[in-house]
Parts: C-alpha cells; sequence; structure tokens
C-alpha cells in the first residue's frame, strides 16, 4: 500500500509499505478520507530520526471495513464507520470509563498511522457511520468536529452566551459553527485574514485580527464587561497569557489547543475576575455517538471547513500547505 512518510525538518514523501493484517480484535479499513491535523505538523517539524522514518502520520480516517480479524463479529466487511484513533492500555479507570482521551496508563499498541490507503484499528473504537452522514462531514468529526463540541458541551455554552473562540484554525472553525448552533454568539480571533472570513461563514458575529488591535480592547468594545467564555485553539503561549483579557467576572476559559511546553500564564491574572480554567483533551470515546447525533440533527456545516481535497500521491504538497496555518481543513480523499 502507500503510505505517507515523514523524513524529518518539514519533508516528507510517499512510500510503499505492507499492507496491514487484522490481529486478533481487530479490523482493517479501507481509507475513504483522512485529514491534516494541527498536531501532525509538530512531528513534520522535527528533525530526523529512525522513529519519524518508520512512523505513518495521520489519525482522523473513515473507510470501509475491508477484513475482519479473529474474534471481531460486532462489524461487517464493507460496513462504513469512523476510526476513534486514542487508543488506550484498557486498564485504568480513565479506559474502563471509556475516557480513553485521558488514560493514564501505557497503550498497548501505538496507533499505525492512517495517512495511508489501509489501516488496521481495534473493533471496539469504530463506530458505523450513519448512511445520512457524508464522508466529508465523518472526517471532520473524527478528530476536530469532537475536540471541538468537548469544550462546548463542558461550559453548556447556549443563546445566553457569548464565547470568544481564540484561533480559528480548524479546531476554531468546529467550535465557530458547534457553538453558533448551540446558540451562543461567538468571536473569533485569528491574524489570517481566509481564517476569519471562514469563521465568519459559519455563524461568527465578529473576528478580531490581533496583529491589527489589541484583541482584548475589542472584545471589550463588541461585548462591554467581557465575554462569558473563551476556548483557546491555537496552542499559542501568546493567546494563553490574553486569555483573562477576554471573559466577564468568573468566566470561564478552556484550553483546547496544544503548544509549546514554557509557561506562557501568570495564574495571579485569573484571580481579579476569578476566573476558571480547564483543559479539554480531545474527547472521551463516549461522546462520539453525542457528538454525530447533534452535527446531524442540527444539521451542522463541517464539511465546508474542508478547503482542500487532495489525493495522498500529493501529501508532501499538502503538509507544505498546511504549515502555513493559512487554510481550513486539509484532507486525503480516495474513491468511494
Amino acid at each position: 500500500m502507500r503510505a505517507v512518510q515523514f523524513l524529518g525538518n518539514r519533508e516528507s514523501q510517499v512510500v510503499d509499505r505492507p499492507d496491514p493484517v487484522a490481529l486478533p480484535g481487530q479490523v482493517v479499513v479501507r481509507l475513504v478520507r483522512a485529514a491534516i491535523c494541527g498536531s501532525d505538523l509538530h512531528p513534520y517539524r522535527h528533525e530526523p530520526s529512525e522513529a519519524l522514518l518508520k512512523r505513518i502520520p495521520g489519525h482522523e480516517p473513515v473507510g470501509v471495513v475491508e477484513a475482519l480479524g479473529p474474534g471481531v463479529d460486532a462489524l461487517r466487511v464493507g460496513q462504513r464507520v469512523l476510526v476513534y484513533h486514542r487508543v488506550g492500555c484498557g486498564v485504568c479507570k480513565q479506559c474502563r470509563t471509556g475516557n480513553t482521551n485521558i488514560c493514564s496508563g501505557t497503550p498497548v499498541t501505538p496507533w499505525p498511522g492512517c495517512d495511508a490507503d489501509y489501516v488496521a484499528a481495534y473493533a471496539k473504537y469504530c463506530f458505523p457511520i450513519p448512511e445520512d452522514l457524508s464522508w466529508d462531514t465523518a472526517v471532520v468529526i473524527a478528530c476536530q468536529g469532537g475536540t471541538a463540541y468537548a469544550p462546548l458541551r463542558r461550559l453548556g455554552a447556549s443563546g445566553r452566551d457569548t464565547i470568544v473562540v481564540s484561533g480559528l484554525g480548524p479546531v476554531g472553525l468546529c467550535t465557530t459553527a458547534m457553538a453558533t448552533a448551540m446558540g451562543a454568539t461567538v468571536i473569533g480571533i485569528d491574524p489570517s485574514a481566509p481564517r476569519r472570513e471562514l469563521a465568519a461563514r459559519f455563524g461568527a458575529a465578529a473576528t478580531i485580527d490581533p496583529t491589527a488591535e489589541d484583541p482584548g480592547a475589542a472584545v471589550e468594545r463588541l461585548v462591554p464587561g467581557g465575554a462569558d467564555a473563551v476556548v483557546e485553539t491555537s496552542g499559542s503561549g501568546a493567546a494563553h497569557a490574553r486569555l483573562h483579557d477576554y471573559l466577564r467576572v468568573e468566566g470561564t476559559a478552556a484550553v483546547v489547543g496544544l503548544g509549546p511546553r514554557t509557561p506562557s500564564m501568570n495564574p495571579i491574572d485569573l484571580f481579579k475576575k476569578q476566573i476558571t480554567l480547564f483543559a479539554s483533551n480531545l474527547y472521551p470515546e463516549w461522546l462520539l455517538p453525542e457528538v454525530i447525533e447533534f452535527v446531524r440533527k442540527r444539521k451542522v456545516p463541517l464539511e465546508q471547513i474542508i478547503t482542500h481535497r487532495v489525493p495522498l500521491s500529493e501529501a508532501p504538497a499538502a503538509f507544505k500547505l498546511a504549515d502555513t496555518a493559512t487554510t481550513g481543513k486539509i484532507v486525503f480523499v480516495w474513491g468511494e
């Protein structure tokens, strides 16, 4: 099969790899869509290493069950599935309660990577895709749609709320679309004009260019007293340091985006307004059916977040484009 290989220092290529075999409890999925995630860019930018060369990137797969491994009887060949990618140890409290996203143990096997023609996945992490849900919508839900929904659910987002979305990459755009569908008023912040335009299309009441004006002052002008909540999706340390500026007294900040590990926020800044802060790591597997049903019922146009659809053969150019942080979702597409 064809698969993407990172070479290090922002270089990649498409290579031949052996087709996967379904082990006990696994299935082989033939890919129909696979999306590039911002977290894929972290290894993409790394220095060359043997581990990097062995790894197949990608963790947002949807496709068709091609083969069943021993012991799999809950799925069938030919079934459309979305693969939840966070494989856990299976024995810690978090895994046993369906919260694999915050597994406290060591995964049994690492995720093999899905930027390839086929991927082997555990059957228990394969969720059937309803017939009325498009491949494009399903691939956006797989990682970033669920990642956007989870913090909004914890916030209890509704028509009462004004929510600032800091960072309008694919996760931020999903957050904008989801929050709007929940009835909230959304203000988006991002230096990229194309991404601000996309956010407006997905329902943002206003957008702010943080390089053109002070974003805290701009939010105060739009929402005197501050917003009810902020969802930070960029992972930028500079963005983390400004969260308190956007919030009203007793507002809430959700940190979603991954970024540098260097300290970026002074907790004392939270005191004056008595701000609540929480982190949201991906989303728990038990939440996925709810996310799918919410998107279906509310007709959330997640597929419109996709700005580029390319064949796997164009992966090197696709990753270079993703690295510019100026687009919506970039998706690899196979024949259906």
